[in-house]
């Protein structure tokens, strides 16, 4: 992770900022090539770029500052002209008004240019994301132990969590499925058998929103609509509006059904089960000494809490837990506390005793099962749904029965779905 490249007195080249140019560059270039191989003047690429540009930043800014209602109306001038946020989306949408006002001054085929437009936007989109990457700018998924997980501590977004703990690498899984993407477009827009002006673009917004719709369930970001994120329901909308338009076209095409169904596959081991993978399976003893394997509470929402007696936020935390075990715990909760204390089961009796706990109380005293969740401290706890997938992790103390919490364990009790983020939020 790289902010600045290059700093020289008092100025700094961010990556962000280099990437995101380098992108409209190749863009570009690559755009020109197509609007040629389609009979157009490759001229008509630079005025393309420029009001897409123009018509992108400004939309992109706008949906920003729209989804923060309330710290615009308490600082306009800071929120407008502060220059930080910028939404994909908000861009997209922008960049295709501009320029399509551009395509009818010229006036050349508007589904003819898009088609054109279609490969450089995805390629474009795929080089901006390594600048989100470089510059840390929060897009970053819920903690991770997989191999490829990294940590974010010079992001220009302030990262939060503590010292090693590591997080999907969200804006790679994006940067990897656009660049498939662009290979998918090219590949259908060079097919030998001629295709109707707008199957490229129709297509692009059927794989596009795919790609996002998977990602965005890896990444940290609020649920607004059924549990979906913002991004996902617009991603929704892209992929419906795609395939009708490709059903009026009356085209078929065996590139784009395997480029789809290559790119759902992908996405679906990169992302779907990256966003809700098994939690992993353990044996612990109980404080009868008996053996206790986490994947007997198979069929039950579980709550699994690891801490310590020592801990003051464990022990703030602890009576708030036993409340949400008597509320929720005859409709299939179940709270599984596995106690990490050198003094095993003679260290938590007395603490059990205290709080008059009377959900099921594990230990570990040699920290296995924290090493094997990869916790950075204490208490974490684990949102694990009836399949034994993880939904959701709690990085310190939280209030259980807070209104939210316990509306969102409700759902996911009735309905299977978890209506909050991997995170919580």
């Amino acid at each position: 992770m790289v902010p600045v490249l290059i700093e020289i007195g008092p100025v700094s080249l961010f990556s962000f900022g280099a990437t995101l140019a380098l992108g409209f560059l190749v863009a570009g270039v690559v755009l020109a090539g197509e609007l040629e191989a389609r009979g157009l003047s490759r001229e008509l690429a630079s005025g393309i770029i420029w009001w897409g540009a123009i018509g992108g930043l400004l939309g992109s800014r706008v949906l920003s500052l729209a989804n923060d209602w309330s710290a615009l109306l308490a600082d306009p001038q800071g929120q407008i002209f502060g220059g930080a946020g910028f939404v994909w989306y908000g861009g997209l949408l922008g960049g295709f008004l501009t320029v399509s006002l551009f395509i009818r001054q010229r006036q050349v085929p508007w589904a003819v240019v898009t088609d054109a437009i279609a490969p450089a936007l995805v390629l474009g989109h795929a080089i901006g994301r390594v600048g989100c990457q470089l510059s840390g700018d929060g897009d970053w998924g819920p903690p991770s132990t997989l191999p490829w997980a990294m940590a974010y501590p010079l992001a220009i977004v302030g990262w939060t969590h503590a010292p090693g703990v590591r997080v999907h690498p969200a804006p790679i899984y994006e940067s990897v499925a656009y660049g498939l993407i662009y290979l998918a477009l090219i590949r259908i827009a060079r097919d030998p058998q001629r295709r109707p002006a707008g199957f490229v673009i129709a297509s692009y917004l059927v794989l596009s929103g795919l790609a996002r719709f998977v990602i965005e369930g890896v990444r940290v970001e609020p649920r607004v609509f059924w549990g979906l994120t913002e991004a996902q329901t617009i991603a929704v909308a892209s992929m419906v509006v795609g395939c009708v338009w490709l059903a009026l076209l009356g085209a078929r095409s065996r590139p784009l059904a395997a480029a789809a169904g290559l790119l759902a596959a992908l996405l679906g081991s990169a992302g779907c089960n990256v966003g809700a993978p098994l939690a992993p399976d353990f044996v612990a003893q109980n404080l009868d000494g008996a053996a206790v394997r986490l994947s007997n509470y198979r069929g039950s929402v579980v709550l699994l809490n690891l801490w310590t007696t020592w801990c003051p936020p464990c022990r703030e935390e602890m009576p708030s837990m036993q409340a949400l075990f008597g509320q929720l715990g005859k409709n299939g909760l179940v709270v599984v506390a596995v106690s990490e204390d050198n003094g095993a089961a003679a260290a938590v009796r007395p603490f059990a005793q205290e709080f008059k706990l009377d959900f099921p109380l594990l230990v570990d005293p040699t920290g296995t099962v924290g090493r094997l969740y990869g916790i950075s401290g204490y208490p974490e706890t684990f949102v694990i749904d009836r399949e034994g997938r993880q939904r959701a992790r709690f990085i310190g103390p939280r209030d259980w029965t807070s209104p939210e919490l316990a509306a969102a364990l409700t759902t996911l009790l009735e309905t299977g779905r978890w209506p909050l983020g991997p995170d919580g939020s």
